[in-house]
């Protein structure tokens, strides 16, 4: 038989042995759901990162989706760092009427939220009402704040030259779609 202090020394290794297996199973443990906490985080965190980006192509395909109608919106507004764009078209709606238009002043409005412009026009009567027809459903908004027609007064010379009567127009409107940046 084996002696008794060699069995004890033989406990006492197996204990030491499980001691430090137990204390190695629980480390890797320990270590492991760590790991898993982190990978879940991670994960959790690649999960709303795609979200995101999900959300954004989703955002962006309808902002494609969306630009005629927002060209076309803005289009309806003038931006003060550039009135020149909605002078051409001003002009242009006058020679649509068969006008002459010029723009007296160019001015803004006193409480800073209109652009003012001051028109002076020359034709017959009928491009002249034309003209004020074509603004009036212009895609701007208007506040029309003064309107003076007359019948002009012709020299001889000047009738032989025109093919009737010439009227003038002095005409002052606010803008009131416009972007006061």
């Amino acid at each position: 038989m084996k002696k008794p202090n060699n069995i004890i020394f033989q406990i006492f290794l197996a204990v030491f042995f499980i001691a430090i297996a137990l204390g190695a199973f629980f480390y890797i443990f320990n270590n492991l759901n760590a790991k898993n906490a982190d990978l879940i985080l991670l994960n959790q965190q690649t999960q709303d990162e795609y979200n995101s980006r999900a959300k954004i192509s989703a955002l962006n395909s309808e902002a494609k989706a969306i630009k005629d109608e927002r060209d076309l919106l803005a289009g309806h507004f003038a931006d003060s760092s550039d009135p020149v764009p909605f002078l051409d078209t001003l002009q242009a709606l006058a020679k649509k009427a068969g006008a002459n238009a010029e723009f007296s002043s160019v001015d803004l409005s006193k409480d800073g939220t209109g652009l003012e412009v001051q028109i002076k026009a020359e034709g017959s009567f009928i491009s002249l009402h034309k003209l004020i027809a074509l603004l009036e459903n212009s895609p701007y908004e208007f506040d029309f704040s003064f309107l003076d027609l007359q019948k002009k007064v012709l020299s001889d010379a000047e009738a032989k030259l025109s093919r009737g009567t010439i009227w003038s127009m002095n005409l002052k409107v606010t803008l009131i779609s416009f972007l006061n940046k």
